[in-house]
């Protein structure tokens, strides 16, 4: 029911949905003149109430609203009647009318209904018919999805009170899901958000300056059964009072308010095959299917939909066309559905598509990983080891694994993992020599395109591998750390050093931790261990709260 100032309290309660977002148009919305009969009552009230439009949260995706409690003490109405039962004359363009009551209150409504929208010409209160000037209201834009934004604007009264009245409508289609009333449900269901104003001035002192913010919860087939006005110059829409109630008790639409169920919908794998792809799902409702569609999406572009190719039954089978272009192709999916119900429900699987959807990937890759940057050891080397080794090495469709091969002299073939990777960069460890040798190694890289290319590097592998002489030197003392600096920090200090990679003899090594060492006396005296670390900084708390002097000495150890 279409009404200004109906307010709806709610409770949320959580449940997961049996149905996708929906989409209303002129085919699933019950107005016009080939709609005369259509009746809905509610439940309102006719003071103000306390809402809490937080926690109703009238902007969720796939939301879930119960609105089955709430005041029972007022009714309203609406019924869809014909245009020669309306006070006359009838505005411009009115092709059928809708009788609302509410407490003791009666009012019409003249409208109209395209192919675009449901449009409002004018109502009448009183015995008064008060026609909108050049009417743009257009109350409802087909078809309504999330999303849809519209704006209105129209005058009228002039004629009638001496002054004309500006009224404008910003709407929004801000969340959906499932609705139930004590009509019943749960329903598919769209949330309209909607900003009204209302204007008129005489002399440039305001007469009426109103604004009012709405939610109407929208039922494909079954209209608005649920709206939540706020009261006048409400300036957030988190409004915690209303100015009505409304919840659907009754109507003559609906009937089946059970989407299709749609099961049994194939999962296709990676496939290097460019097509086409056949999916089937079992698709039932107790109205009937009136309609079944797949969408599919290339790379995360637009979804195209195509109709079944064959049905047997309940089973529903559908193509997606063969690939081209690009030899590697995320393809996204999912099956829809529409039932022969008076209200068309419909429903998607996955049921939040496309937020969610099946997919698959078309790899047509006969191509191994590429290396890059990789560590290359010169000979001789005078260094124990171990010797560290990394690469870059990527794939289009990613690498599954990597490893790298060792062999000491004329021993045998070593095969290690990789220690990690950061991105594309992977880091290998060859073990430390105990005497003078010639190591040889090369690296092996596995892409994960399902034809499982495995490249080399060098690319002759192992009949090629980088070749240098290991010269194994009697392990030294490592130099000593000769940057320190102090620098204060808060109530203490931080040491910071660069790393030490030689050791005095100049050879390389690899240093294990530091040592961190305090003092007072200033010859070195009474130094103290405080602690030690793998990095190349230290910060020792708490010691600037007195003025006493300190001293620091850091120590590389192997």
């Amino acid at each position: 029911m279409r009404c200004v100032g109906w307010v709806f309290l709610a409770v949320v309660v959580s449940a997961s949905t049996l149905f996708g977002q929906p989409t209303i148009d002129a085919a699933n919305w019950p107005y016009g003149a080939d709609q005369i009969g259509n009746f809905w009552d509610y439940y309102n009230t006719a003071s103000n109430v306390a809402v809490n439009m937080a926690t109703i949260n009238p902007t969720q995706q796939g939301g879930v609203w119960d609105f089955t409690t709430g005041p029972t003490n007022s009714t309203a109405s609406s019924e869809l009647r014909a245009s020669a039962d309306a006070p006359a004359p009838l505005p411009a363009n009115t092709s059928y009318v809708e009788y609302q009551t509410q407490g003791g209150s009666t009012q019409w409504l003249y409208s109209d209904e395209t192919a675009a929208g449901t449009w409002a010409r004018g109502f009448a209160q009183g015995g008064t018919v008060y026609a909108y000037d050049a009417p743009q209201w257009n109350i409802y834009h087909y078809p309504m999805t999330f999303g849809t934004t519209w704006t209105s604007a129209w005058t009228w009264g002039e004629a009638e009170l001496g002054t004309p009245i500006q009224e404008t409508r910003n709407v929004e289609m801000v969340g959906w899901g499932t609705v139930t009333t004590p009509f019943g449900g749960p329903m598919p269901c769209l949330v309209m958000r909607t900003l009204q104003t209302s204007y008129a001035e005489f002399m440039g002192i305001p007469l009426v300056d109103d604004l009012y913010r709405t939610y109407e919860w929208l039922v494909p087939g079954i209209g608005s059964v649920v709206a939540i006005l706020s009261v006048e110059g409400e300036s957030n829409w988190l409004f915690n009072t209303a100015s009505g109630y409304f919840r659907m008790t009754d109507t003559n639409l609906g009937g089946d308010l059970l989407p299709p169920a749609i099961v049994g919908v194939t999962d296709l794998p990676d496939s290097p095959s460019p097509g086409p792809y056949l999916v089937s799902a079992n698709i039932t409702d107790a109205s009937g299917v009136s309609s079944a569609l797949l969408y599919h999406a290339t790379n995360g572009g637009a979804y195209t939909s195509v109709a079944p190719t064959d049905v047997s039954g309940d089973v529903y089978t559908f193509s997606i066309p063969a690939r081209t272009g690009s030899p590697v192709q995320e393809v996204r999916y999912y099956v829809s559905a529409l039932d022969d119900a008076p209200n068309h429900n419909s429903t998607t699987n996955p049921s939040n598509a496309p937020t969610s959807f099946y997919s698959f990937n078309w790899i047509d890759d006969n191509a191994p990983p590429d290396f890059s940057n990789v560590t290359v050891w010169p000979s001789p080397t005078n260094f124990n080891g171990p010797y560290p080794v990394s690469a870059a090495i990527t794939d289009d469709n990613g690498v599954l694994f990597a490893s790298l091969h060792y062999r000491f002299g004329g021993g045998a073939w070593q095969e290690i993992a990789s220690d990690c990777n950061v991105g594309d960069v992977y880091t290998f460890t060859i073990p430390a020599i105990s005497s003078t040798t010639i190591v040889r190694y090369y690296l092996e890289a596995v892409d994960n395109s399902g034809f499982f290319n495995t490249g080399f590097y060098p690319t002759a592998g192992q009949s090629g591998p980088v070749v240098f002489q290991a010269v194994f030197t009697t392990p030294a003392n490592p130099q000593a750390v000769d940057d320190l600096t102090i620098l204060p920090s808060g109530d203490g200090v931080v040491l910071r050093w660069s790393a030490v990679t030689h050791d005095v003899n100049n050879n390389a090594t690899v240093i294990n931790h530091y040592d961190v060492y305090r003092g007072a006396a200033g010859d070195g005296s009474d130094f103290v261990l405080l602690g030690n670390t793998a990095d190349t900084q230290y910060t020792d708390s708490g010691v600037l709260t007195t003025d006493a002097v300190h001293q620091y000495m850091v120590r590389a150890v192997r």
